[in-house]
């Protein structure tokens, strides 16, 4: 299972100085703006609350840094891969929030290796879906105190 809506939403409302567009509460609400495009400035609070450059977050997104950085140029809102891929990132970010509560332990956490992901970091695998499952669902189990 990837990420939820409620939980994309939940990053999506704490940042809401970001968002230039109504927060979907839905999946189906979600597809029809991902379809249509996600703002690139949610893209950058991802980045933020992630703590990593446009570079690192391009390959997050698997476009090349000059790819992304030619969307921010062009002020082009990200659409298709590169939407769904934001919408992985975010939702990861809205569990994290859930169950990590405040920014700084986010972003400590993402950048951390974590035993229950084989030493390694959540940020690197981010990048794909099984990645972003996995993600999930350590954090899931963090939540309710069944750590790995």
């Amino acid at each position: 299972m990837s990420a939820t809506a409620e939980d994309v939403s939940r990053f999506l409302q704490s940042n809401r100085g970001t968002a230039r567009f109504r927060v979907p509460a839905t999946a189906l609400q979600f597809d029809a703006l991902l379809r249509k495009g996600l703002a690139l400035s949610v893209a950058d609070a991802a980045a933020s609350h992630l703590g990593i450059a446009r570079e690192r977050l391009a390959r997050l997104l698997r476009v090349s840094p000059s790819t992304l950085e030619r969307r921010f140029k062009d002020k082009a809102d990200l659409t298709g891969a590169e939407a769904d891929a934001l919408y992985r990132i975010i939702g990861v970010l809205g569990v994290a929030q859930r169950v990590l509560v405040s920014e700084d332990n986010v972003r400590s956490w993402m950048s951390r290796p974590q035993p229950g992901l084989d030493g390694r970091t959540p940020l690197e695998l981010l990048d794909n879906a099984a990645g972003t499952e996995a993600v999930i669902l350590l954090l899931e189990q963090i939540y309710h105190g069944i750590a790995p």
